[in-house]
């Protein structure tokens, strides 16, 4: 369960570091900053740990970071109480036989040699909330993350260039998925099958080269990584009428407020990672998203459950999560017609979903509604932008 991974979280960064002090954001005398820092993992990352929103296996990755960090810093104060013990020797040993001398600051140094040989073994394992490696992060991580005056190519455009392409040069920057939204997969030999779209991290930037029909500065392109899993309801109670109400083809508030991992008769069968490519069109009083995806894996697979429910994995990922890809999103309405209301951590931009199979209807003579959300997390340019409502459009 989230919730146990996150208390284990926590008891390791107190045991690390000290107590946790909410009010000050910080564990001890370290900040989240420098925790995030030690640990090689990103701020966003760590928020997403500390309260209770990462994956099982961002947990436990996360966890066996701390406890090499721990290892790797006792070592450390080994060696250094070796050499001091060496130091101090040299200096009370001025009158002993200088055989005796080298024989003992041998022994010393040999085990300073062992234990500094220790630490790099530990250090030089692989950390696996590397931004660079780990799969918990987003894949593009190398090309977007990195400070402004590292020696790479940014994807987002240089401040010389943010006017020419007012307003999507607003938009680029860090996205996240502004809340988890669940929804019931059809299609399999039984019922109880659940997706959870739990977290997802996006790159938006202007699309430069898309100018035919909308005009400059007036499309984005995002990269969109995302979290899900799969669940089953051990019960495999149907759906209707518990969960979903086939007059008004809605779901109940039973389904809305269900937690599936406080809940005993859900068990987690896998954790699905899946990349999107969308492209938002901006428009004056509204904004339109077309996805296509990339493709998707599953880890953390239970194959007892797989075994036990009859889940034909490969059938969900290839057709049936294949099928949510291609639901009907409306647009939705454009709140920063001014760029210069885009506001970090607290813009949203959020689409009203109708999820089907294909052409069919799911036997329900419509779709399962459900809404997906865009959180700004950090924004590329966030200084004055010279375009609003009145000439953004008008290129």
């Amino acid at each position: 369960m989230e919730r146990d991974s996150k208390d284990e979280f926590i008891k390791a960064l107190e045991a690390h570091y000290g107590h946790w002090e909410d009010n000050t954001s910080r564990f001890g005398n370290a900040s989240f900053g420098r925790i995030a820092k030690e640990l090689c993992i990103s701020p966003s990352q760590f928020s997403k740990l500390i309260y209770g929103n990462a994956t099982a296996g961002m947990y436990s990755r996360t966890i066996r970071n701390i406890d090499r960090l721990a290892t790797t810093k006792e070592l450390q104060s080994k060696r250094d109480q070796h050499r001091e013990k060496l130091l101090a020797l040299q200096g009370t040993m001025s009158g002993s036989s200088s055989k005796l001398k080298r024989y003992l600051a041998a022994i010393i140094a040999l085990l300073i040699l062992s234990v500094t040989l220790a630490i790099l073994l530990f250090s030089s394992q692989p950390q696996e909330t590397n931004p660079w490696a780990d799969k918990s992060l987003h894949p593009l991580t190398p090309f977007f993350d990195r400070q402004f005056n590292a020696d790479f190519h940014s994807p987002y455009l240089p401040a010389s260039r943010v006017q020419d392409y007012c307003p999507c040069s607003a938009f680029e920057g860090k996205w996240s998925l502004d809340e988890p939204y669940k929804l019931p997969l059809p299609a399999n030999r039984k019922p109880g099958i659940y997706y959870l779209a739990r977290d997802a991290e996006v790159r938006m930037k202007c699309f430069k080269s898309d100018t035919s029909t909308l005009g400059r500065g007036r499309v984005l392109i995002a990269f969109e990584y995302l979290t899900n899993e799969i669940w089953v309801d051990t019960r495999q109670e149907p759906l209707s009428p518990t969960y979903f109400n086939k007059e008004t083809k809605s779901f109940t508030p039973e389904f809305e407020e269900l937690e599936f991992e406080n809940n005993e008769h859900f068990r987690r069968v896998a954790t699905i990672h899946s990349f999107f490519i969308d492209r938002f069109l901006i428009y004056p009083d509204s904004i339109v998203r077309k996805g296509e995806p990339v493709g998707r894996y599953a880890t953390d697979v239970n194959e007892d459950l797989i075994k036990a429910y009859e889940i034909n994995l490969k059938h969900v990922l290839d057709n049936v999560l294949g099928d949510l890809t291609q639901t009907n999103c409306e647009s939705t309405r454009n709140p920063f017609c001014d760029p210069n209301d885009l506001t970090p951590g607290e813009s949203v931009i959020s689409f009203d979903c109708l999820y089907t199979i294909s052409n069919e209807n799911l036997g329900i003579g419509g779709g399962y509604p459900y809404r997906k959300g865009y959180r700004l997390e950090e924004q590329n340019y966030s200084d004055n932008l010279t375009c609003n409502c009145s000439n953004a459009y008008t290129q």
